[in-house]
């Protein structure tokens, strides 16, 4: 895959740590794989020191697990952590999406739709990762707009924590034109300052998800 240029107003052991993150995000690295520390650091251009530091601190943020004697893995979750995380995140969305409906501006509805239009343009050219980025911008954005900052600081943890481990999963399980559908549905009670639909859509939108993936466990 391709990395982007690392960011010069970090420090190297968080741009090493950026780097590996969108490995994560993109599926370069996969749940369950290990990590080879030269092969990192050889495509990173850095030495080992800071690709080991980067690691380290990503196992302690819960995206990869050190097992001693064999080295650094890719965090693989339990079918209960996952199942729980659907549920979390529901609940959460679901605020989240309220709180935006009651603060959002013309220009915030803009840009949500701008971005449907653009996961839009990516599903139909059959650029998955992009759509996925995108999307993933996407409910930043509504998390911005509601501006709830004890809501945004659980979502960030979260989101860094807990979703990033399950990115490959949620892509695996990705039906585009649904989730586009509800992401329409989540705009438009957000453009209608509907607090009480907002919520509904934002739950249900992460449920679906859910529902996705216990039937992606039959099969």
């Amino acid at each position: 895959m391709e990395i982007k240029a690392l960011d010069r107003s970090e420090t190297l052991t968080e741009r090493v740590a950026g780097a590996i993150q969108e490995m994560l995000i993109s599926g370069a690295l996969t749940p369950g794989e290990r990590l080879n520390e030269a092969a990192l650091a050889d495509k990173l251009a850095v030495s080992r020191g800071p690709v080991r530091e980067a690691t380290r601190a990503l196992a302690g943020a819960g995206l990869l697990t050190v097992i001693p004697g064999r080295g650094v893995f890719v965090r693989e979750m339990s079918n209960k952590e996952i199942a729980e995380t659907y549920d979390v995140r529901a609940l959460l969305t679901g605020f989240i999406c309220s709180s935006a409906a009651e603060r959002r501006t013309e220009s915030d509805i803009d840009e949500l739709i701008t971005l449907i239009e653009e996961m839009e343009l990516a599903d139909r050219e059959g650029r998955i990762t992009d759509y996925y980025q995108i999307n993933i911008a996407f409910h930043d954005a509504i998390a911005r707009i509601a501006n709830h900052g004890c809501a945004n600081r659980i979502y960030n943890e979260i989101h860094t924590d807990l979703i990033r481990g399950m990115h490959n999963l949620r892509r695996s399980l990705a039906v585009p034109k649904q989730t586009n559908t509800q992401h329409r549905q989540i705009v438009d009670a957000i453009r209608l300052g509907d607090i009480e639909l907002a919520r509904r859509c934002g739950e249900e939108h992460v449920i679906s998800g859910k529902e996705r993936w216990k039937a992606s466990l039959l099969e």
